[in-house]
């Protein structure tokens, strides 16, 4: 029951941060959104911000788990590598609209990122976070990536971190874009459009002829 009750603490903590932000919700308010007394919520986390930190963790273990979903790991570029080195386009487009629709429609991710956004002025770990989360962390792993796929000759020799920023600027774009009313089927087209454009200007079985490299 007390794992139970956390989780449903930081449930109601994931909503309320993100509609009336840090400041604007009480450990009260945590409480009586669980039906629990208020020092109850002391017994899970001994503060407020500590409620805080646990929403922040659990962000970034749910993308973890996107990724992992859809077969496009995030985690050692070495591993990753033979990933994307077999990975056809057409699975590739597939993994990235399914990421666009789990970016725009899943409740608990949607929540996430509002927290992080409104959170990002006035909480250091909560711009951190959405730094390292959005740019960071994707560009670090990306041109490690791309970096063993150079080495490997399956990509076509240049700067690693170029590349990184070449494949996911225009996709933090498209994610922006996507989220005005009406604009996801868009969306989807210009994603699948740049990934084919990518793999044919940089793969070096685009020199090769090959299809799908």
């Amino acid at each position: 029951m007390s794992r139970d009750t956390r989780s449903a603490l930081l449930d109601a903590a994931q909503e309320r941060f993100a509609i009336d932000g840090f400041a604007g919700t009480s450990v009260r308010d945590l409480a009586a959104a669980v039906g629990i007394k208020e020092s109850s919520v002391y017994n899970h986390f001994g503060s407020k911000q500590a409620v805080l930190d646990a929403v922040l963790a659990r962000i970034d273990e749910r993308l973890a788990a996107v990724a992992r979903r859809f077969g496009v790991p995030i985690g050692d570029a070495r591993d990753a590598a033979p990933i994307y080195q077999r990975i056809t386009l057409d699975r590739l487009g597939s993994a990235a609209i399914g990421f666009l629709d789990v970016w725009l429609h899943d409740p608990g991710l949607v929540a996430a990122r509002r927290v992080l956004i409104l959170e990002q002025y006035r909480t250091p770990e909560a711009a951190r976070l959405l730094r390292e989360l959005t740019v960071e962390r994707p560009l670090a792993f990306q041109a490690a990536v791309f970096a063993e796929l150079i080495r490997k000759g399956e990509f076509r020799p240049a700067d690693p971190e170029v590349l990184a920023l070449a494949f996911w600027g225009p996709i933090l774009a498209i994610l922006a874009a996507a989220e005005e009313p009406g604009r996801e089927p868009e969306a989807e087209r210009l994603l699948r459009t740049h990934l084919e454009h990518f793999r044919n200007t940089y793969s070096a079985g685009a020199d090769r002829g090959e299809e799908d490299a």
